[in-house]
């Protein structure tokens, strides 16, 4: 027998926000107000264009098509866009679904016809969307953010010509008083050029009731098979967030569905089930877990504090243990509750201020507390901690319109507790729920299905969702049930093969996305199989996206298996392509150890410390050759390039002369690691001699933003600081650029637990941005907080695991945080894997900290590094450049005390100073090194040449480490992070001064 237990089921279909549902007012009119959960709105898709346009983008038609069959419906959603401007444009379509709704299917129009996306790791799917927009080719990707949150990303919406995205949306609706009901939004914009509806009713008990407001005479005409809407407007415009409800009779009878999906049958069943009720006891001693983060502003308080009125007049006497949880869950506060008055608690929750991340695994439970009410979106993107699990039940209650409800189910059922969504339900009910003890599912049991799954373990409206894989022709299903009032009893739901209708050709999909949404309430013990389940029922996930990708090359190039239409040209291409990967591969790590053999040439030699400029080749680092070192590189790669084309050819023809003067060769490797630390110098004995008394400081320019709001709060005192960020906070909610200023005046005003949790206002900002999470991270660490850092660098990791700088991030944060075994593991990923050309020798600026931290690190293990690649590097100075914005070209010069400057153009000056290969199309690193420095102050510069975005995502932000001792046991490091807006901008960063 195939047992588990329903407590800790969850899934987003069990109860679809009642916000979809609106019931004619003549049959529940005490419903339709604005407090009711039906003033909740099914937000359609919003195109957001980021660049800068002379015209906005305008949605030429809208064709809406729907089909309900019992209490399963779907929705497809044409859309054409029209782009009036000149230039082509990048798009983000926006929208978040109600709970219970899913993504089934995405197309986009590619050469003039619909191409259906094909399922595609969420990782791997981001990085080939930027890799093909780069060679302006049309792809679109569809992706989840954090709880029922999609974007879809599309490129290109040609320049005065148009582009065509069709979403089709499945739910199971959710009912109240024996009726189910239906929700189409109209509010896609000020104006559509063309309108169209076409909804289609079957196997329902009565003519359906429609409304809508916006579009006069909405009535349902007998079909065939039921009924049929149809409507067709030109010029239309929609006032608010229009809407079309529609309202339909349930039938009395279970309801099921079954469908044989590469080779296993699944069925989905619809069964009705009584609910019982039964007042319960408050608990004397409950705790309050309040959810204070920044985007706990976004929440309906008023529901809140309506839902605590009744829970406290049934309590009477009794004591609230308050946790506020932003960034970090802060001090308990105790409050007594006197005959159901709160009024102490009251005012600490309505005078709270809501700023910050979310971390909700911050929260500690305590022993002596019975009952948790835990108020949160249930978004957690701060930490990496889960939620602990609790002794006592969690009531756990949503008021957002942007929640993981599937997440706060998960809390809530585990517990024995409930999840309460007071979006979707009107305060009496809530109120109910939260007050009363009900019929709920405890187990669910069968000798010949497998793989059960339930959408939740109480009942919506009298009615369960569950699903399951048939072993046998026949099964029988059992519910055991439990809760008040009353014994445990039971329900056994039989199951055929082949029952049910049109609505069978989805039940392997409806059956895997009940599945994931079970998984996802502990998403980091189960990302695998969320990803296989993905990949195999083509669904939305956390783990996988949805991708369409013009040409049958780049499915191939990218491994990606392409729609059915494709799959004859791909298996030809791939298979061409397979064999030239593997030698790419055996390749690449020859190709590091002979520019890392390069650059120990340079460490090696021998460099001149006079003022006078000797008549010697100018040397650029840029050729792999295992026994000289070349330039022409630099001029190939700059030939079409505007700035100082002059100067690049002058240096690139002075330094073919390096040629003949190589630099000398490197000495043999020695034979164990042993003696390869002894030839690289430990740092003791660095420079014993005639260098012992030499010291070098850096000092950098303080970044000083000229913004009213910076001024403002610069010249507040200490105890008003925080006051006047919160009057400003309101108008920069968007701003990155207000939250990293904000931050850096509580640091310099010696308030650092304000300044983290204000900077951790970015992790809020964009769900899954990456760039925004890596200025956060660098910040972190300039604020020297790596443990806090690291989880950051984790989810960007998560999130492009195609590009270096993600694992080169991490593992300097675990560095920085002394888990040296991890930063080396980290960093090494960095040195073997190839990677796009974008990154030109990234490997070698890893390689140099890899060797530093393993040099001054006891007992790590290095076996899995090659020991050609293991030599410590150590230098008098070095400065690291790294920026947030793809597609952007920022370059690293340093003037040293000759007056001459190591940058793109001259690579290795008088002195010995290299600077690394030009990062032009990535995010850098560059670093500038100098193994024996003169004295005297050496000038630090970031030079924005400018950028090749289609999307212009605001001000760039750079982050500079610089470091003198690097490599040594007395390194010192300091970091800064400012931003730059203007192109051919020249800002100088800091100095190096060596006496």
């Amino acid at each position: 027998m195939h047992t588990f237990n329903v407590e800790n089921i969850v899934n987003r279909l069990s109860q679809l926000a009642a916000a979809t549902i609106l019931f004619a007012s003549a049959l529940v009119p005490s419903l339709v107000s604005a407090r009711s959960p039906m003033a909740q709105i099914w937000q359609p898709p919003r195109l957001v264009i980021s660049s800068q346009t002379d015209a906005p983008v305008q949605m030429q038609s809208v064709k809406l098509t729907g089909d309900i069959r019992g209490r399963h419906a779907w929705t497809q959603i044409d859309m054409t866009f029209y782009n009036p401007n000149r230039r082509v444009l990048e798009g983000e379509l926006q929208f978040p679904l109600l709970d219970g709704q899913h993504i089934a299917a995405f197309a986009m129009d590619v050469n003039g016809a619909l191409r259906e996306a094909v399922p595609v790791e969420k990782a791997k799917g981001q990085a080939v969307f930027e890799d093909v927009i780069r060679g302006r080719i049309d792809p679109g990707l569809l992706e989840v953010t954090q709880g029922n949150n999609f974007k879809l990303r599309v490129y290109p919406i040609p320049a005065q010509g148009t582009k065509r995205v069709v979403l089709r949306i499945e739910e199971t609706l959710a009912s109240r008083g024996g009726r189910s009901a239906y929700r189409l939004p109209l509010g896609f914009g000020d104006h559509i050029g063309n309108l169209s509806v076409d909804v289609r009713i079957a196997g329902v008990d009565g003519k359906p009731l429609a409304s809508a407001h916006a579009i006069p005479g909405a009535v349902f005409e007998r079909d065939a098979d039921g009924y049929r809407l149809a409507l067709n407007r030109n010029n239309f415009t929609a006032e608010g967030n229009a809407t079309l409800d529609i309202s339909t009779a349930n039938s009395d009878a279970s309801v099921t569905w079954t469908q044989t999906y590469e080779g296993r049958t699944y069925f989905i069943a619809d069964v009705p089930l009584r609910t019982l009720q039964a007042a319960r006891m408050i608990p004397k001693n409950v705790g309050i877990i309040w959810d204070s983060s920044g985007s706990g502003s976004s929440r309906d308080h008023g529901r809140e504090f309506a839902l605590l009125d009744a829970y406290f007049r049934r309590m009477g006497n009794g004591e609230v243990r308050l946790t506020r949880v932003r960034h970090d869950a802060e001090a308990v506060q105790v409050f007594r509750i006197s005959n159901g008055r709160w009024d102490a608690l009251r005012q600490a929750l309505s005078t709270t201020p809501y700023d910050g991340a979310t971390n909700l695994g911050s929260f500690v439970p305590e022993a002596r507390v019975n009952e948790y009410l835990l108020f949160s979106d249930g978004i957690s993107n701060f930490g990496d901690k889960p939620f602990e699990k609790t002794a006592a039940p969690v009531l756990a209650i949503s008021a957002a319109l942007k929640a993981d409800t599937t997440f706060l189910r998960h809390i809530a059922h585990r517990s024995g507790g409930r999840f309460i969504d007071l979006t979707a339900t009107s305060p009496a009910e809530a109120a109910q729920m939260a007050l009363n003890a009900a019929t709920r599912i405890a187990s669910i049991t069968s000798n010949q299905a497998s793989q059960l799954v339930l959408a939740s373990p109480y009942p919506n409206d009298g009615r369960v969702l569950l699903g399951g894989v048939l072993n046998e022709n026949e099964a029988t299903v059992r519910l055991t049930l439990a809760g008040a009032p009353g014994k445990a009893r039971y329900l056994d739901v039989a199951i055929k093969a082949n029952a049910g209708n049109a609505a069978n050709a989805l039940a392997a999909g409806q059956w895997a996305r009940l599945r994931v949404a079970e998984l996802e309430g502990e998403y980091a013990f189960n990302r695998a199989e969320i990803r296989r389940l993905g990949q195999r029922f083509k669904l939305v996930t956390r783990e996988t996206s949805l991708i369409v990708l013009d040409r049958v090359e780049d499915y191939a190039r990218f491994e990606i298996a392409p729609p059915a239409e494709l799959r004859a040209d791909y298996d030809r291409i791939a298979g061409n392509l397979a064999a030239q990967r593997t030698g790419e591969r055996k390749s690449h790590l020859e190709n590091i150890v002979r520019l890392f053999e390069n650059k120990v040439r340079w460490w090696n030699r021998d460099f001149p410390k006079d003022t006078q400029r000797k008549k010697e080749a100018k040397v650029a680092l840029g050729s792999v050759a295992p026994s000289v070192v070349m330039a022409d590189s630099v001029a190939e790669r700059r030939a079409d390039s505007p700035r100082q084309a002059q100067e690049i050819a002058q240096n690139a023809a002075t330094a073919g002369a390096a040629r003949s003067n190589p630099v000398p060769a490197v000495p043999a490797a020695p034979a164990s690691l042993q003696s390869l630390a002894k030839a690289a110098g430990s740092p003791a004995e660095a420079d014993n001699s005639m260098r012992a008394t030499q010291t070098a400081t850096i000092r950098l320019q303080k970044w000083q933003p000229d913004s009213p709001y910076a001024l403002r709060m610069r010249e507040a005192s200490g105890d008003e600081l925080y006051r006047i960020y919160l009057d400003e906070k309101p108008g920069y909610a968007q701003s990155t650029a207000f939250f990293l200023d904000a931050a850096d005046v509580f640091f310099d005003k010696g308030q650092p637990a304000l300044g983290i949790r204000v900077l951790t206002n970015l992790a809020e900002m964009d769900l899954e941005n990456r760039h925004i999470l890596r200025i956060m991270g660098y910040r972190l660490m300039q604020a020297k907080q790596p443990a806090m850092a690291i989880p950051v660098f984790k989810k960007v990791l998560a999130l492009s695991p195609e590009e270096p700088q993600s694992y080169r991030d991490l593992g300097l944060a675990y560095a920085a945080d002394k888990q040296a075994q991890k930063a080396i593991d980290s960093l090494y990923e960095v040195v073997i894997r190839p990677w796009h050309n974008r990154f030109p020798e990234i490997e070698l600026i890893t390689l140099a900290e890899l060797n530093a931290i393993v040099a001054n690190t006891a007992a790590l293990d290095t076996s899995r590094i090659d020991p050609r690649l293991l030599k410590n590097l150590s230098l008098d100075l070095r400065a690291v450049l790294t920026w947030d914005a793809d597609n952007t070209d920022i370059d690293l010069w340093v003037t040293d005390p000759n007056g001459e400057k190591a940058y793109y153009g001259n690579q290795l000056t008088h002195q010995g100073g290299r600077m690394s290969m030009d990062f032009t199309g990535g995010y850098g690193p560059e670093e500038f090194s100098l193994k024996n420095a003169k004295p005297g102050k050496y000038k630090v510069e970031a030079n924005y040449f400018g950028d090749r975005r289609q999307n212009v995502t605001g001000a760039t932000t750079l982050s500079l480490k610089l470091s003198t001792h690097f490599g040594k046991s007395n390194q010192e490091d300091q970091i800064v992070t400012m931003r730059l807006k203007d192109r051919k901008e020249m800002i100088f960063v800091g100095e190096f001064e060596v006496k």
